[in-house]
């Protein structure tokens, strides 16, 4: 079986490397294994190896415990040669995932080649089974273009907005060192108990910047007044985009139109794509209504992502699963979360 577990000294080095593909920072070693470490959450890295050489790489998630658990890959796994089986890939990957004893495997695909292949696959299903973890169907995409072109994208609002926030004496910046995250931490609490906002655990955020950072691939650019941080956004990157994580504001005194939000995504766009020269910002999808309406300010394209395939490996445990109505597997997903916090 060509699909074996990276060993733990290797796995950061997976970051640089990954940098040289078209992967999804979800498949990035930096970003997965902090947003999953807890009681029953982890990341497990694997590559498939073949003559010699590495043909594909694959970041999955498992969730739960044994007898009870799964395995979840999203934007993968990763192809890393022209040439590579890819067929053969995905076959040896579920029995891979059988070997492992999951309940089912849940992969949402990364590229049409990927996703054309599981969808004429018979014993993948895209029933989504006990969807302890599920992202957002879609992206808000907004693209490198020349920067006159790209502040005439934006709706008539927003460009106002940037310019009126230009008239408060907001200094506008990317924060440098892990001392900075300290402010940051505060500013989210404000949110949280102000706004009655529900971040996920900050020592996450931190984990993630810690070693992002140190690949370049994890920035936080904020906004301060007054020598106060009032705007803070968390950004995690690939090799082709920025994509917003989290954000959070806490201002007050001034009107409105004033604030600085759409000046500091303003601002890190031109480091996005001026700079890194990425291909585009991910503004992300959802949020509360307003936040909603703040994003399409920007006129983001949006990207309907793949369905998640599911292969059914323990048949048995599924049909449990499935006795368990929506209600039911909410509160279980309370518990989990509310266990797995009290251990962090």
């Amino acid at each position: 079986m060509p699909w074996n577990i990276i060993k733990n000294q290797e796995i950061d080095s997976w970051n640089d490397k990954l940098k040289l593909t078209d992967a999804s920072f979800y498949q990035y070693p930096y970003f997965i294994s902090g947003e999953y470490a807890s009681l029953f959450s982890k990341a497990l890295f694997i590559k498939y190896t073949e003559h010699g050489a590495d043909q594909a790489f694959c970041a999955m998630v498992e969730i739960g415990r044994y007898p009870l658990k799964v395995c979840v890959i999203e934007c993968g796994p990763v192809i890393l040669q022209k040439n590579a089986d890819l067929k053969k890939i995905i076959k040896e990957l579920k029995e891979f995932a059988a070997s492992k004893k999951y309940v089912h495997l849940q992969v949402r695909p990364y590229n049409t080649a990927a996703e054309e292949l599981l969808k004429n696959d018979a014993s993948f299903t895209t029933e989504l089974l006990f969807p302890f973890h599920q992202k957002e169907e879609f992206d808000w995409n907004i693209y490198n273009k020349p920067e006159d072109e790209l502040l005439k994208g934006f709706k008539l609002q927003c460009r106002r907005k940037i310019v009126l926030a230009g008239r408060v004496p907001y200094k506008f910046c990317k924060l440098q060192d892990e001392k900075e995250l300290k402010q940051v931490h505060t500013l989210f609490k404000k949110v949280a108990r102000e706004k009655s906002y529900k971040y996920m655990p900050f020592g996450v955020f931190e984990d993630i910047f810690k070693k992002g950072k140190k690949h370049g691939l994890c920035d936080i650019y904020a906004a301060y007044l007054n020598g106060k941080i009032v705007n803070a956004i968390f950004i995690v990157k690939d090799a082709q985009s920025f994509y917003h994580f989290s954000s959070g504001m806490v201002i007050e005194g001034y009107n409105y139109n004033e604030s600085p939000p759409a000046k500091l995504h303003y601002f890190l766009m031109q480091d996005c794509f001026y700079t890194e020269n990425k291909e585009y910002y991910n503004i992300s999808f959802g949020g509360s209504d307003n936040l909603i309406r703040f994003k399409e300010l920007f006129n983001p394209v949006e990207i309907e992502k793949p369905p998640y395939y599911t292969y059914i490996i323990n048949k048995s445990k599924v049909a449990l699963f499935k006795k368990f109505d929506q209600q039911k597997t909410g509160i279980l997903r309370s518990g989990f979360k509310k266990i797995s916090k009290f251990f962090e």
